[in-house]
């Protein structure tokens, strides 16, 4: 099953209360389920993975479980066999007790394996490890496959260990199991012949010796420990259901690098669904290429971007999309009019700001010289005086126009900020029309390959088409560097002497790559994060600045993240950890801007 197919149901309320039923479960609501805990090829699988997802923060210590796999596989444990038993047992612990406390998550359980189950084609039986995996998903669905001795045998000795014991205990037990079946087959193809011609006796276990793996991390070496945790942490996240021989469909793998591998017919299918949910492309399809021919190069070799004005004012078929969107925006309209006096304040000022610098910043100069338009009451000094500046030239304010594009961060990561972000840039859209300076206000969001430019309001629109800002919602990822060119496209062209580009975004770039197999992958080699996404967002920011645009960052991260935003924008960035103080930062840039 995949951790990042969201484009196949893109359920955004769904979305909140499989997250809502995770914190339920696990009693903790500051740490947010980790997106590969999330499944969404049906309903009944997205709840199951979200209920597993709690009950493991619930009942596990994975710090403990970490420093078991790291001690046994620097003894010599074959990896595979021991992460298949870690997977297989605290899968049954964490079921276990979860059920024991709400009784409802059976069904669903069953359900959501059903489903899983009706995706694969093939179960490879003749591997031991798998067919551990397949006997228990039907055992616990109260189906009985038949299967080989060694099998059977190492099944009811797993439904002997007491799932509501200490951890340190079921560790214990998982570690006698271990080495009874699988101590006499490490390295060997000979797996179950071997087993057979051996007598089976159980193995004693000393408890004090077996709790020092608490300890020997402190001895092992570090970039061994690094991978092993990688893989451990991958097992934590996971289903048992996961990479269970072959899908009929769908073949999507989770990779350390957020690789996301998809055959032809699916990557089409993704193609055909960007407009589905987001809404009908304002481009035409020859200058979307051309666009895409320019600038999807490089680290984004093989992107698509997708300019659209959502789907309340284009084209879109998707009706659960039109009303979910709607319902956004009546949300965001709500809270904008549960403080209107604040807020047309805030309007009012900063028009008025804007006004009274531009009126400063437009006046026309005198200057008297020896030369020019004679001025009336100081030719009396012609002849008389000494001082010959009887004339005077008037010099206009050559300091030109201004345009200005606003370009949101919409990714899942302004999620908690969604109506603050839509209000704050209603509030200096209104205020910059009024004014009589065009702008232009989009979100931008990653969407698997697309890279998605919401266009809220254009130059020329006129004052009520600042309200269509209030669509604004937050979801997916985010490709900041892409964004930014496919912006300074279109402000480029316009005639005005000033451009400017204010840019409001509270997180790194963070964006997944699309491979159609593991050896040619349809984007670059590296994954949109980190390094990757920094360096390629700060190059674009200084194209721009090189091609005349001004640019100004706002960040509302997290301080950690602070130095990559240096790097991004150098000195023109702001930090403010409050968003509604979005307008009052941009009044204050462009007083400097205009002035300077």
């Amino acid at each position: 099953m995949s951790n990042n197919t969201n484009w196949i149901y893109n359920n955004y309320e769904f979305e909140n209360r499989i997250n809502n039923l995770s914190w339920t479960i696990s009693g903790n609501y500051d740490e947010d389920i980790d997106t590969s805990e999330k499944d969404y090829s049906s309903k009944d699988v997205s709840l199951y993975f979200a209920i597993i997802a709690g009950a493991r923060r619930k009942f596990l210590d994975w710090n403990i479980i970490k420093k078991y796999i790291m001690s046994r596989i620097n003894k010599g444990y074959d990896k595979d066999i021991l992460m298949t038993l870690i997977q297989i047992i605290l899968n049954c612990v964490v079921e276990n007790k979860v059920i024991n406390e709400r009784p409802g998550v059976e069904e669903i359980r069953n359900k959501a394996y059903s489903d899983i189950l009706a995706n694969y084609n093939k179960i490879h039986k003749e591997d031991i490890l798998q067919a551990l995996k397949y006997t228990f998903i039907l055992e616990s669905m109260d189906r009985h496959p038949i299967v080989d001795g060694l099998t059977r045998r190492i099944i009811n000795d797993i439904k002997t260990i007491d799932c509501s014991e200490e951890l340190m205990n079921i560790l214990k037990r998982l570690d006698e199991i271990y080495l009874t079946y699988f101590e006499h087959i490490m390295n060997s193809q000979q797996q179950e012949k071997n087993i057979k011609d051996k007598q089976i006796k159980n193995v004693n276990v000393d408890f004090d010796t077996f709790s020092d793996f608490m300890y020997e991390e402190l001895y092992m070496d570090e970039d061994s420990t690094e991978s092993i945790e990688s893989e451990i942490n991958n097992i934590s996240n996971s289903m048992l259901v996961e990479n269970l021989g072959e899908m009929n469909d769908i073949n999507l793998e989770k990779s350390p690098n957020r690789t996301i591998y998809v055959d032809e017919t699916m990557a089409q299918k993704i193609y055909e669904k960007v407009e589905y949910y987001y809404g009908k492309a304002f481009l035409n399809e020859n200058d979307i290429r051309r666009i895409e021919t320019k600038y999807c190069r490089d680290v984004h070799e093989g992107c698509r971007i997708h300019f659209t004005d959502g789907v309340l004012r284009s084209e879109c078929s998707n009706a659960f999309q039109l009303k979910y969107v709607t319902r956004q925006k009546e949300n965001n309209i709500f809270k904008y009019r549960d403080n209107i006096k604040l807020h047309k304040r805030s309007i009012n000022k900063l028009k008025e700001s804007i006004s009274r610098i531009l009126i400063e910043e437009s006046g026309v100069d005198r200057i008297y010289s020896d030369n020019g338009t004679v001025c009336a009451n100081k030719a009396w000094r012609i002849r008389r005086s000494n001082n010959t500046k009887v004339f005077y030239k008037d010099i206009q304010n050559e300091k030109g126009k201004y345009v200005i594009d606003i370009l949101l961060d919409a990714s899942g990561s302004q999620s908690r900020n969604q109506f603050n972000v839509a209000i704050q840039a209603f509030i200096i859209a209104k205020a910059l029309t009024l004014v009589g300076i065009p702008n232009r206000v989009m979100g931008y969001l990653s969407f698997l390959d697309y890279t998605v430019l919401k266009r809220y309001r254009d130059y020329n629109d006129n004052i009520d088409a600042c309200e269509n800002i209030f669509e604004y919602f937050a979801a997916g990822n985010n490709r900041d560097g892409l964004a930014i060119k496919a912006t300074c496209d279109a402000l480029l062209e316009r005639e005005e002497e000033n451009k400017i580009l204010i840019i409001l975004s509270d997180g790194k770039p963070n964006d997944i790559k699309i491979g159609k197999d593991r050896s040619r992958s349809l984007r670059g080699e590296a994954s949109y994060k980190g390094i990757v996404g920094v360096k390629d967002t700060a190059l674009e920011v200084r194209k721009a600045r090189k091609q005349g645009i001004l640019v100004l960052g706002v960040f509302t991260g997290k301080e950690s993240d602070l130095e990559w935003e240096k790097i991004i924008y150098g000195n023109d960035f702001i930090y403010t950890k409050n968003i509604e103080r979005f307008s009052d930062i941009v009044a204050m840039y462009l007083k400097k801007i205009i002035r300077n």
